[in-house]
Parts: structure tokens; C-alpha cells; sequence
């Protein structure tokens, strides 16, 4: 078994301090000031009066009506439903603190992967986004019209339009990314003559973000009567299914204290586009077929 490096205390010391908790808090919870404290409604219980307390001065919070306590750490922990190791590394992220790799080669290659996967997403992500505006894409443009969708919400789930053969792979293979990475994504697969081209192709794309705001996997509808009608990222070194939904990313930054689940990417658009924003779609149930 590949052993960890541990955190020692003056790193996590120094990322609790280098993180107000104030600051972070406001990001999730409207804070009035009283006294020398902050006072707003408790996040993990519901409440009509604040009873939810934050201080500055101790750098602590209690909520008077629950028992939720603690401090900055506990509070991201908590509110995001994180393990300490994840806390610590959206505030490190967040201090723009690194933290130390992995002790065992092995493990920390693993974590190198996941990196360059990340990235693979988020240029993927952008590259589909952009695509979606081109003229070559008007088939997407028409869907996107037909069902109603503005700039706001493309925006929101930044949804996209893939490309042909290998449109995708020759970006990434211009920006230096080995082949190993790209077949690691999922994004690019190789053909049986040894060729790489891009695992979607002409549809409509839906990154899945995770509540870190990282892009994990993609679904994507076709536009014309080809089969199957959708396909979706299979489970890699960046994407369990069941661990995620679909726009929880976006429903997070709005009222998440009722959430509703539908069953598919454009089920929970389509509500977010009539201002219900508080709805996801669970990622079992998002026409659930691999890429092939």
C-alpha cells in the first residue's frame, strides 16, 4: 500500500490563517454585522431568524440553533460535504498555497495524470463552448433557438457544440499533451489502424463540473437521427458517476437549501432557463451510455 505524505500542522495552521473565515463564509451565507461579530441564517439547518454567528476576532463560527461549530476548515468541510484532504486543498487552492506531492512515485504520477486530465477538460470545455458561436455550427445554433436557451444559460452550464474527426485531439496535441493524457480523458480515443480522433463528435456537449468548478466529464445529445441520441464519459481517473450530479456547480451559487433532481441534462437547463435554480440532474440517470 502506497504511503501518503501527511500534512503537518504548521501547513494546515497556515492555510486555516491565510483563509478568513468571514470572507469565506459570505461566499455561501448573507452576513450582517452585530458588535464584533457577524450574525446570518445557519446554512445547515433551516431558520426564519439568524441565530448563525461568525467571528472575526476568533476566527471561529457557532450556530446558536443547531451546535454547528468550528472553524474555517470545519465550516468548507461541512457545507461541501468534503473530506479533510479535499478541505485542505480548496483553501490551500483558495491562499494559492501549494501543498506537497505524494511520497510514492507511483501515486504521485497518478496525481500528475489527474492534473493534466483536468486541464485536458477545461481546454475541451472552452474549445466546445467556443465552437457553439462559429458558423460551421448552425445545426446547434438551431436546437439551441428551438428550445429557448439564452446567452445566460449557455453560459452558466457552458454548453458547447463538438467539432468533426479530430478537431479536439489536434488542439491538444498542439499544446503538448501526450497521448497517454489524452487517452486518459476520454475525450480522444484510438482507432484500430493506430489513428487518434476525438470520442464526440457533431453534438451538442455538456461538461459536468464538479462543486470544485472542475470539468470531470462530458455528456453529449446529437442533432440529427443519428444513434445513440446521447453518449456520455465513461467512469476514468477523474469521473465517478455516482459520486457527482449534473449542475450541481451551478445550483450551489443560488438557494441549495431544497434541491431537485430530474433525470436529464436538458431537464434541469430548461428549469435553471425559468429561473428555478435550485435543480440537478443525477449523472445515473443522464441516458446513461459510454462513449464509444
Amino acid at each position: 500500500m502506497y504511503k501518503l505524505v501527511r500534512y503537518s500542522d504548521e501547513l494546515i495552521e497556515e492555510i486555516r490563517s491565510n483563509n478568513d473565515i468571514v470572507d469565506v463564509i459570505a461566499g455561501y451565507v448573507t452576513l450582517k454585522r452585530s458588535g464584533r461579530n457577524f450574525f446570518g441564517l445557519c446554512p445547515f439547518h433551516k431558520e426564519k431568524s439568524p441565530s448563525f454567528a461568525v467571528s472575526p476576532d476568533k476566527q471561529i463560527f457557532h450556530c446558536f440553533g443547531c451546535g454547528a461549530g468550528g472553524n474555517v476548515i470545519h465550516f468548507v468541510s461541512k457545507i461541501e460535504s468534503l473530506d479533510f484532504k479535499d478541505t485542505l486543498e480548496v483553501l490551500a487552492s483558495r491562499a494559492g498555497i501549494d501543498l506537497p506531492t505524494l511520497e510514492n512515485y507511483e501515486d504521485d504520477k497518478t496525481a500528475k495524470l489527474k492534473a493534466k486530465v483536468y486541464e485536458i477538460n477545461q481546454i475541451a470545455a472552452e474549445f466546445y463552448h467556443e465552437n457553439l458561436y462559429k458558423p460551421s455550427s448552425k445545426i446547434a445554433q438551431e436546437y439551441i433557438k428551438r428550445r429557448k436557451l439564452d446567452n445566460r444559460t449557455l453560459k452558466a452550464f457552458l454548453i458547447g457544440y463538438a467539432g468533426n474527426f479530430d478537431e479536439l485531439y489536434q488542439i491538444l496535441k498542439q499544446k503538448g499533451f501526450t497521448q497517454e493524457e489524452m487517452l486518459a480523458s476520454s475525450l480522444i480515443k484510438k482507432t484500430q489502424d493506430g489513428k487518434y480522433m476525438d470520442s464526440f463528435r457533431k453534438r451538442l456537449m455538456f461538461p459536468i463540473l464538479d462543486i470544485r468548478e472542475r470539468v470531470i466529464a462530458f455528456g453529449g445529445r446529437v442533432l440529427d437521427d443519428s444513434k445513440p441520441k446521447y453518449i456520455n464519459s465513461p467512469e476514468n481517473i477523474v469521473y465517478s458517476k455516482g459520486r457527482n450530479l449534473f449542475g450541481l456547480n451551478v445550483a450551489k451559487k443560488h438557494d441549495t437549501k431544497r434541491i431537485i433532481i430530474v433525470e436529464g441534462y436538458m431537464d434541469a437547463i430548461s428549469l435553471y432557463q425559468r429561473g428555478i435554480t435550485n435543480v440537478v440532474a443525477s449523472l445515473r440517470n443522464c441516458y446513461d451510455r459510454g462513449t464509444r
